[in-house]
């Protein structure tokens, strides 16, 4: 049963990323005059999966290096929602992210006070820009 809801998750928020791509891609494109790299904040909302661990994640705050337009190195904070072990709850991890255009991957880190253990993931996740003037 675990496994039908893994998969129809990952489906479904899959299909869910593909389908706001073609919505938020159209408008007037301008000229890019923005210097060759800089920091920013941006929000970001993606899952993650590990072993017996499961999480919905809010990007938080993060420091990224922006090689272009397209390409972006990182890390961050992510706001999560987790199921470990079949018990659910709420939790700050820490993720490295690698962002391509809206598609954000990252690989979580979270820590668990009682019994002193990093569990981690792999996610992805949609990335919302703010609209540029």
């Amino acid at each position: 049963m675990k496994n039908y809801l893994q998969i129809i998750t990952i489906l479904a928020f899959t299909i869910f990323l593909f389908s706001l791509n073609p919505c938020l891609g159209q408008g007037q494109q301008k000229p890019d005059k923005s210097p060759k790299w800089d920091l920013g904040l941006e929000g970001m909302a993606g899952v993650a999966f590990g072993r017996e661990f499961y999480s919905f994640n809010v990007g938080g705050p993060s420091l990224l290096f922006r090689f272009n337009s397209d390409f972006k190195v990182g890390f961050g904070a992510l706001p999560s929602f987790y199921i470990k072990e079949g018990k659910t709850g709420a939790k700050l991890g820490v993720a490295p992210r690698v962002d391509y255009k809206n598609i954000a991957l990252f690989v979580p880190f979270y820590h668990f006070d009682n019994d002193d253990t990093w569990v981690w993931s792999i996610g992805i996740g949609y990335k919302f820009h703010r609209k540029q003037n």
